[in-house]
């Protein structure tokens, strides 16, 4: 076999290898996982989300878990970031992670924990939702020195565009 014939049979294969390997990305679903987790994840920023018209919480009981959220969240895309606007009063006793999961039960969404006097204005789903609203539950879990101490859950809607 000549040397063109080599070269052009390398990269035949080459470009059959790359097919079969996006192929099996599409069917298995590691495509979207990757294409989620490359896009840009939320910050825990401290102080009060930066929203006017909202009464943030000043004063919170002593043993009572109390938090902002926004129960509308929406979404350009199923990669973009969503405005779930959770904040933590600093007068919260406890660190909150909220947990949201589908109409199935199936955990979508965990957020960074969210100290007292932080909050996370936008962030991304961990799971590729198709577009259209969803009917989601959520719990607030509750931490104090990194021990599980309660939660209260609740309803979010998610509109993916």
């Amino acid at each position: 076999m000549n040397k063109k014939k080599r070269i052009i049979l390398i990269l035949l294969s080459v470009v059959a290898c790359a097919v079969i390997v996006s192929i099996v990305l599409v069917f298995s679903g590691a495509a979207d996982k990757i294409r989620l987790n490359a896009a840009a994840s939320g910050e825990v920023k401290d102080g009060l989300l930066p929203v006017e018209g909202i009464e943030h919480i000043t004063d919170v009981p002593n043993g009572e878990i109390r938090y902002l959220i926004n129960k509308k969240v929406f979404f350009e895309s199923p990669y973009s970031m969503g405005n779930f606007m959770f904040e933590n009063p600093s007068s919260c006793g406890y660190a909150l992670v909220f947990v949201i999961y589908d109409g199935d039960g199936k955990q979508i969404y965990t957020s960074p924990k969210i100290n007292p006097g932080q909050y996370l204005e936008k962030d991304k789903l961990s799971s590729v939702l198709s577009s259209g609203v969803y009917e989601c539950s959520y719990s607030a879990q509750a931490y104090s020195d990194d021990e599980f101490v309660g939660k209260i859950s609740g309803v979010i809607t998610l509109s993916i565009g």
